[in-house]
């Protein structure tokens, strides 16, 4: 399963937006306030200074769709820019527990001088932007200046720790 974060850092899960499921609903007991959750990715940096957002990343507990109760699932970890500023390029692993979910929004907007897409995710006091690539959500024809709904799962980190010096080894 792979997911999208935001550091001052999002991440989403997977590609694509989705309606949720009885199925996927009964999954969300795994990212429960209070539940430990494992995730691996590449640290790349936002378009704003000092944010960052992991990108092709993987979480544990492994879930059968990347659906929240909102919507598709995106992390917000709070940390020190300087405690990711190091780790760009890099890929790590992250492991915390989750302090709070609740329901919040991406922006999709056209990128700067129409190339692209740019995608903000609307965070705790602070937005992340980022390219939808990054931000994995998949073609989104269509979606451009319109607020979609996301779970948002704020985690406190325990422990980071570099997996590869590179992106390429995950």
């Amino acid at each position: 399963m792979r997911t999208a974060i935001a550091f001052v850092m999002a991440l989403g899960i997977g590609a694509g937006i989705s309606t949720v499921s009885a199925r996927e609903q009964g999954d969300a007991k795994k990212y429960d306030k209070g539940s430990t959750v494992t995730l691996q990715g590449c640290v790349v940096a936002a378009e704003k200074k000092d944010t960052f957002v992991l990108t092709n990343v993987r979480e544990w507990p492994i879930g059968n769709s990347d659906m929240g109760k909102y919507g598709k699932r995106y992390y917000w970890i709070d940390k020190n820019a300087k405690d990711f500023r190091a780790h760009g390029g890099h890929t790590i692993q992250l492991t915390g527990k989750i302090t709070d979910v609740e329901k919040s929004e991406i922006d999709v907007k056209p990128g700067e001088s129409g190339l692209g897409t740019t995608v903000e995710v609307e965070g705790p006091g602070r937005d992340v932007k980022t390219t939808a690539e990054n931000a994995q959500v998949g073609a989104i024809t269509g979606m451009s200046g319109k607020d979609i709904p996301i779970t948002l799962l704020k985690l406190k980190i325990d422990d980071v720790k570099m997996v590869a010096a590179n992106c390429d080894q995950q």
